[in-house]
């Protein structure tokens, strides 16, 4: 049996709404249906770099999939292309729990469809489309029988300076909604979904349009129009309203005889079904109201996949999954000394579960114990979840501890009633104290929280804000992908020049072996203007006395995340603390100016 690593939450709606019809203009032969054709596939799963514009690949992933739904002949496995935004791309594991809903597609084929996912953080239908790196490179890769998904709206919403380069209005600028006739087809979100439709058939592939997820925006109980990218008032400087962008990716479906699925109605469905504080905390990460966690994730790729189906397109591929998700799908711990445990953490998921009331089973292998907490006191090989109502978001600590100087390696399982409802992947190393184990702490890897994640023989306390006020977090792209960043306010006239009682600190601990620190990184900015510059010092003192300095006066550019690594050689002998500052500054004292920051990371390895 081909049990499923990563696996789904059961959609909490119904009714997949679907645009069809038989319009006027018609190019190429793809409607409803079409061939699948023939294409390699990969045994693993292989990602580009997730970098901004300057990639020229898709995260392409073979399907890890079991048996087909269908019953019927199975055909040649198909090939699909995902064209999108920040709210479908792949992301890499460190940045768990935030996923792209293309990210999650994978478990719903059978292992032999290939899935290239060119979405990436911050694209419009217009950016995307002249980006080299993406539907340019894109087309050439397409084949006939190919399919192809396409799902922009969200930065098609853009304003301001970010106008020409992204912004679109639903139909047309001039706020008429004749998108086939649009005076100006350079900000027309319906005219750029009509080229893709085209230039897609016209590779012989089979387009499939799939209108933008909501944004978590309540009132009362409900989804504003907003929140379902109908924007109905004029933004400031801008003579008509956007419009409404599923409407105009409907108006395309239907004109141009395209299957439609409207995410934006099943998101609206299951975002209500659970609430504004329950989607804020299950559904979205806490950064923003945009963006999917896993859960969230795998709940759209049931729906688009659902949509699929009810266009009979590629029905054959479509594979059942359970009902359990876990973030993140494995954990290894690589080396760890004999009888000095470490503990992670899984956040486990699950709906649709019978009987609505109860509990389901956990239990781990030789060499891994389980706790609800952290800090427990009592780890266990077994442990249960309550659950009611049919469903459960739960987070679950798994403890390595080593006995003996050997491979451990197996999985933590999940049964409900005697049924198994997924497993996950857990492994380490049990070495000889001494013997190197890589240790680091990272700060400010969710939104502005400051508090530290720890792995090897290392602790850490919170981020020191020192003379620093926070300002609000802000969603910046970090290596390409759109991720909401802490900021630090660094203005007015009493911050034009640095001083030494104005800093944010970082602090990691040698617990039993000495740290050898070696590299020391943050994504940095300024952020609001161009004007916050900063330096970077460490000291191995608390008082930071005879500090080193990393980095002076280092300048950025507006809003651009930017990885500052530092290759260094410091052993922290155990028991002794390592303090690393950042000093900010704003030269030109205007207000409306941060600093932004995110993964601060002390990285090195443990052992004597």
């Amino acid at each position: 049996m081909n049990m499923r690593k990563i696996v789904f939450a059961v959609v909490m709606c119904t009714g997949l709404a679907a645009c069809g019809g038989s319009g006027s203009p018609s190019s190429g032969d793809g409607s409803g249906s079409s061939s699948s054709s023939s294409s390699s596939s990969s045994s693993s799963s292989s990602s580009s770099s997730s970098g901004g514009g300057s990639s020229s690949s898709s995260s392409s992933s073979s399907s890890s999939g079991g048996s087909s739904s269908s019953g019927g002949a199975s055909g040649e496995a198909p090939t699909i292309h995902m064209l999108g935004d920040s709210t479908m791309t792949d992301y890499g594991e460190e940045r768990l729990p935030q996923m792209g809903w293309g990210q999650a597609m994978p478990a719903f084929f059978s292992e032999e469809t290939v899935i290239n996912n060119w979405a990436r953080g911050g694209r419009s239908s217009l950016s995307f489309y002249y980006e080299a790196s993406r539907w340019p490179t894109a087309l050439t890769s397409i084949e006939e029988g190919d399919y192809v998904i396409i799902q922009f709206g969200h930065n098609d919403q853009k304003t301001g300076g970010d106008y020409d380069e992204f912004g679109t209005y639903a139909f047309c600028s001039d706020g008429t909604e004749d998108g086939e006739n649009c005076a100006d087809t350079e900000h027309s979100y319906y005219q750029f979904l009509k080229k893709y439709v085209l230039e897609t058939r016209e590779k012989g592939a089979t387009p499939i349009l799939m209108t933008p997820i909501v944004r978590k925006y309540f009132s009362g109980g409900s989804i504003t129009e907003k929140g379902q990218h109908n924007l109905q008032d004029a933004n400031t400087g801008e003579e008509h309203p956007r419009g409404n962008y599923p409407a105009a990716m409907k108006a395309v479906a239907e004109t141009y005889d395209v299957p439609l699925v409207d995410l934006t109605a099943e998101t609206k469905a299951i975002v209500e079904s659970y609430g504004d504080e329950a989607a804020t905390e299950h559904l979205y990460i806490p950064a923003d109201s945009t963006h999917p966690q896993v859960l969230f994730a795998n709940l759209i790729a049931r729906a688009a996949v659902e949509g699929l189906k009810s266009h009979g397109l590629m029905v054959e591929h479509i594979v059942e999954v359970t009902s359990l998700v876990a973030s993140p799908d494995s954990l290894d711990w690589g080396n760890r000394y004999v009888g000095v445990p470490n503990s992670k953490k899984l956040t486990i998921s699950a709906f649709d579960l019978t009987p609505e009331n109860g509990a389901v089973d956990v239990s781990a292998p030789d060499g891994f114990l389980l706790s609800d907490s952290d800090d427990a006191e009592t780890w266990s090989s077994s442990t249960t979840i309550d659950f009611t109502n049919g469903a459960f978001t739960s987070n679950l600590y798994v403890q390595f501890n080593a006995e003996i100087h050997q491979a451990y390696a197996g999985e933590v399982s999940f049964a409900l009633e005697g049924t198994e409802l997924g497993t996950v992947d857990v492994s380490g190393t049990g070495v000889a104290a001494g013997e190197g184990v890589a240790s680091y702490s990272s700060w400010f890897t969710e939104g502005s929280s400051t508090a530290p994640i720890n792995d090897g023989l290392v602790s850490a306390s919170d981020a020191l804000a020192n003379n620093l006020e926070a300002g609000n977090v802000k969603t910046l792209a970090v290596d390409g992908q759109d991720t909401g960043v802490a900021r630090y306010r660094v203005e007015g006239p009493e911050m034009v020049a640095r001083s030494n009682d104005r800093f944010l600190q970082f602090a990691v601990t040698a617990e039993s072996q000495t740290f050898f620190v070696d590299t020391i990184s943050a994504y940095l900015t300024s952020s609001g203007g161009s004007t916050v510059q900063a330096d970077i010092e460490y000291s191995l003192s608390s008082d930071f006395s005879n500090p080193v300095k990393l980095d002076e006066a280092i300048s950025f550019t507006k809003d651009t995340m930017t990885l500052q690594e530092y290759g260094v050689t410091i052993p922290v002998s155990a028991g002794e603390t390592l303090y690393v500052r950042i000093f900010p500054w704003n030269s030109a004292g205007n207000t409306g100016k941060y600093l932004a920051i995110y993964d601060f990371n002390i990285n090195g390895t443990s052992g004597e």
